[in-house]
Formats: structure tokens, C-alpha cells, sequence
């Protein structure tokens, strides 16, 4: 339903522009241990609560939890990004790594039990993984990428190795949100960061299909909690991904022409951002004046009041306080 002031929360919310997150983040020089450690991730997930008083918290984990439990031997090297084992061939992905996943990526529940627990009752918690096809890029090219070269030629030239990991991939999604959804998480976010590299004529089965299967998963296991998804990228792509996908909610990218989204998504969809993370290092007129744009474009549907990116680590703080102040019209 709507509301006078649309919820107010930032993706990557918790991260390295804080100076209180940067003291926790050095304590453990491992970034996977850092994740999987209950009473850290849960203090760095509160911190931008206590801060700025976001109305709901995104649990700290990563979308590359996943690969991790299925053992693509995921690390994290300063100053360059994560690192994988490539998967050159599909048979090479254990499918019996499945039973452990759960057990695997435990500590991530745990963090959202202990969060929870100190988290004020309106404030929501989320939940959240990487869209299988999002991960399955890491995987395969070994890390980021800026073509994906590897991963698309896997599509097209062995269909059925790719569906052989996208399958794999999918349950352990299905077994991580499961997890995060029984802990306690008030919604669940699904990021298809890369979405945009997807071939079009691809969408269908690499991008909807999937997380349509994930979403079916959990409501056949009772998981009620709504389903956020963030198509980065995917321009018009959105209006199948609404339609095929049942997701709750639909987060929107700085791409994204908000006027046209508005006019041809469901009236009754809500949609989550979409301010540029870039425009907050200025934090100047033009920043508020965007603002405005998309809190009035959005006025008569359910809107949750986001950017259409992670936050940057270059962003001073002034300027969250000043966006947040903003759009809840505090003066």
C-alpha cells in the first residue's frame, strides 16, 4: 500500500564509506570469514541504522556466498576485486555440494537471528542473493568482468552445460534465501547485477525463468515473505521480467527511465529507487532536484525510495544525511 513518505534504505548501505564499518572491516582481513562471522555482520548491518535511521536493514553477506559453498574457491584480493576458480567445464560442478550448503552458509542465519533480535521491531531486515545468472558470470570467467565473454560462450555453444550449473546454482539460491527467510528476514532481494550482459534473446530462460523457479521454490516451502527484484540494466526487459517473474517488488536502476516505467509496469507493482549512487558525491541541487523527479513520478504507487546502485565508498557522509532529509522533507 502506499505511503505519505515512501521507506527509505540504500543498497550497500553498510560499507566502506562508514568510518565505523572501515574499524569492524579490519578486524578480520579474510572477507569471506568477515561475512560468515555472526556478531560482525550483524553490528555492520545495524551501524547504518543507528546512524541515519533507514527503515530497513540489508543483511551483511555477499552474492558470492553461493559460488563459496559450492566450492569455486572464492577470495577476495585488495585493490582488484573477488577472485574464483574458473569453471572451464560444467561437469566439473559437484552437484552433491548441494547438502552442504545450508550447513555451509549457517552462519549467515545466525547473523540475521542476532540482527533481528537487536533490531528495532519497524525496522525491516532483508535477505538477500545473487540471481543465478549474475553468479554463475563469476564463476565461469573466474571473477568481474566487463564482456563476459566466457560465460556467453558457454550459453551458446553448450546449452546444456550451462543448464547444468544454472540448475545447481538455482537450488543453492533457493537453499541460501530458505535459510535466510526461516532466520527471520522481513523480505527477500534477489540481484541480478549483470543482467543487462544477458543476450535479449536469452532473457526468458537465463534471467526470468530462473528466479520464477527460485520465487515457486520458496512459496512451495512456505516462505511468505516478499520477493524484491533488481534486473540491473535490463532497460525494457523489466516489463517480462514483472509479468513472468512474480516478484513483490521491482527495484529499478539509474537507467531506467522512471517516466516510462510508471506508465508501463502494474499500477500495483511496487518499485524501489532509483537515484544515481553518483549523485550523492556531490549532494548538491541537481542531486535534490533528481530526487524530487522520482518522488514525484512515483507519487501514486508504492515506492520504495532507493538508488539505483550501491553506494560508493568516495561518498560523504553529509550528503546521505541531506538526500535522507530530503525525501522525508525533515527541514
Amino acid at each position: 500500500h502506499k505511503m505519505p513518505t515512501p521507506p527509505l534504505w540504500m543498497m550497500r548501505q553498510a560499507g566502506r564509506y562508514l568510518k565505523e564499518y572501515r574499524a569492524v572491516r579490519k578486524t578480520t582481513p579474510d572477507f569471506i570469514s568477515f561475512c560468515l562471522n555472526p556478531e560482525k555482520a550483524s553490528d555492520v548491518t545495524i551501524q547504518p541504522i543507528t546512524r541515519f535511521g533507514f527503515d530497513a536493514a540489508i543483511i551483511f553477506s555477499d552474492i558470492l556466498m553461493v559460488p563459496w559453498a559450492l566450492e569455486r574457491n572464492v577470495r577476495f584480493k585488495p585493490n582488484h576485486g573477488p577472485m574464483l576458480d574458473p569453471l572451464t567445464d560444467a561437469a566439473a560442478l559437484d552437484e552433491s555440494l548441494l547438502d552442504d550448503v545450508a550447513q555451509k552458509l549457517a552462519p549467515v542465519a545466525d547473523a540475521i537471528k542476532r540482527t533481528r533480535s537487536l533490531l528495532r521491531e519497524d525496522t525491516a531486515l532483508i535477505g538477500f542473493a545473487g540471481a543465478p545468472w549474475t553468479v554463475i558470470t563469476y564463476m565461469l570467467e573466474g571473477g568481474s568482468s566487463k564482456d563476459f565473454n566466457l560465460t556467453r560462450q558457454m550459453l551458446w555453444n553448450d546449452p546444456a552445460g550451462f543448464d547444468r550449473i544454472m540448475n545447481i546454482v538455482t537450488a543453492a539460491t533457493v537453499e541460501f534465501l530458505y535459510l535466510q527467510a526461516k532466520a527471520g528476514a522481513d523480505a527477500l532481494m534477489l540481484f541480478d547485477s549483470w543482467a543487462s550482459a544477458v543476450p535479449a534473446w536469452h532473457r526468458e530462460s537465463i534471467v526470468n525463468k530462473p528466479t520464477a523457479t527460485i520465487i515457486e521454490s520458496l512459496r512451495a516451502r512456505g516462505v511468505i515473505q516478499p520477493v524484491i527484484g533488481f534486473p540491473k540494466g535490463i532497460g525494457e526487459g523489466v516489463l517480462a521480467y514483472a509479468d513472468q517473474v512474480g516478484v513483490n517488488a521491482l527495484g529499478l536502476d539509474h537507467g531506467m527511465d522512471i517516466r516510462w516505467a510508471h506508465k508501463n509496469l502494474p499500477a500495483n507493482l511496487p518499485v524501489q529507487g532509483n537515484l544515481d549512487p553518483i549523485s550523492l558525491i556531490a549532494g548538491d541541487d541537481a542531486m535534490l532536484a533528481n530526487i524530487d523527479d522520482i518522488l514525484g513520478v512515483f507519487a501514486d504507487r508504492p515506492h520504495i525510495f532507493n538508488l539505483g546502485h550501491g553506494i560508493t565508498p568516495a561518498t560523504p557522509i553529509a550528503n546521505v544525511t541531506k538526500m535522507i532529509a530530503h525525501v522525508r522533507q525533515i527541514k
